[in-house]
């Protein structure tokens, strides 16, 4: 993130799309529950995750980024990921 904003000159004014880790389970160090391996509910979300990124940037370059916003911020549940 920072060699993007030191391409932008310091600027932080540009869209990004952010896809969060949750929170670690009880005091769970966030470093190892990050660099840990996926559980296999994790990774039968990820191809879901991936599908609403891309659509979501999608969304942002035909129809802006009020549009992607709504669009990521909406609820979906799990048994959309079709």
């Amino acid at each position: 993130m920072r060699s993007v904003i030191d391409h932008f000159k310091g600027s932080r004014d540009f869209p990004r799309l952010r896809i969060g880790i949750g929170r670690p389970p009880g005091k769970m160090d966030p470093v190892n529950f990050v660099l840990r391996p996926f559980t296999k509910q994790e990774l039968e979300e990820l191809n879901f995750t991936f599908q609403d990124g891309v659509e979501a940037v999608r969304i942002l370059l035909l129809e802006g980024f009020n549009k992607s916003a709504t669009f990521v911020n909406s609820a979906k549940p799990l048994e959309q990921c079709g």
